[in-house]
């Protein structure tokens, strides 16, 4: 399996182009990060092309819910940007959310008067008008559940399962789920059976520790059992690290890729 690190969390005290480079030296495959459209993203381009590091996935949305119908256009134009700059990069998977965060990361818009059903009906309609836009350009979108106990209140996709059901009804090959093992500990738990039961329907995965989203081993998880259960079943695509860490970066970093490949 392929191991990618966020740095956007990790390294954060570096400066951002610097963090390419290290994440390189490190011995990662690739490196992620979240919103483009507040990036320098022919300087992104060129410092990981001068590392030899690829850019596995950076966020899809530019505004806009997936939850709300009356968004969609405007979400749709955001995404065909977003696709077309994910093949500028050679990028080809970007993560995508059903709601808008903010700068806080937190949900910026909760439409009370739409019902569960409604919102579930819009989800499915805007995915599966994206998903043929997606298999146009060659990339994977991975649709990202997020818990809303402790860091995204009034997110709407908070269950893995619901992601898997989505993504089953549209039956595209270009989208998939990002498992996010932090999030899915907070809101569903039974990790290893959850995750390991549904690869045909995973595209990326993410780690981080259960309580304070911190490097594996700081919480309750067994990261190494986890993470030998994935090597079993032959997943080869990216794990990646998406954690505050609590100790210097480096450090950090370098013990979770050891983690990774076992």
């Amino acid at each position: 399996m392929k191991a990618s690190v966020c740095i956007e969390m990790i390294y954060t005290e570096i400066p951002f182009l610097d963090r390419i480079k290290i994440a390189a030296d490190q011995g990662f495959d690739a490196i992620e990060f979240w919103n483009w459209d507040n990036k320098d993203m022919p300087a992104v381009k060129k410092a990981a092309a001068d590392a030899g590091i690829e850019i596995a996935t950076f966020q899809s949305n530019r505004g806009g819910t997936l939850i709300n119908p009356s968004h969609r256009p405007g979400f749709i134009a955001g995404i065909k940007e977003s696709l077309d700059m994910a093949n500028e990069m050679g990028t080809e998977a970007m993560f995508i959310l059903t709601d808008e965060l903010g700068d806080d990361r937190g949900v910026k818009f909760q439409f009370p008067e739409l019902s569960e059903e409604e919102k579930y009906r819009s989800v499915f309609e805007g995915l599966f008008e994206i998903a043929p836009l997606a298999e146009a350009a060659g990339v994977t979108l991975l649709l990202e559940p997020l818990n809303n106990l402790v860091d995204h209140a009034g997110y709407w996709l908070k269950t893995s399962d619901v992601g898997f059901e989505l993504i089953r009804k549209l039956n595209s090959p270009n989208v998939r789920l990002l498992f996010d093992i932090y999030h899915q500990q907070v809101t569903e738990g039974n990790i290893i059976d959850r995750l390991t039961g549904n690869l045909d329907a995973v595209g990326h995965v993410h780690v981080a520790d259960v309580p304070g989203r911190h490097e594996p081993g700081t919480g309750e998880l067994n990261y190494a059992n986890i993470i030998k259960k994935l090597h079993e079943t032959g997943y080869d695509r990216y794990i990646g690290l998406e954690y505050e860490p609590t100790i210097p970066s480096k450090e950090a970093a370098r013990a979770s890729l050891a983690l990774i490949k076992g």
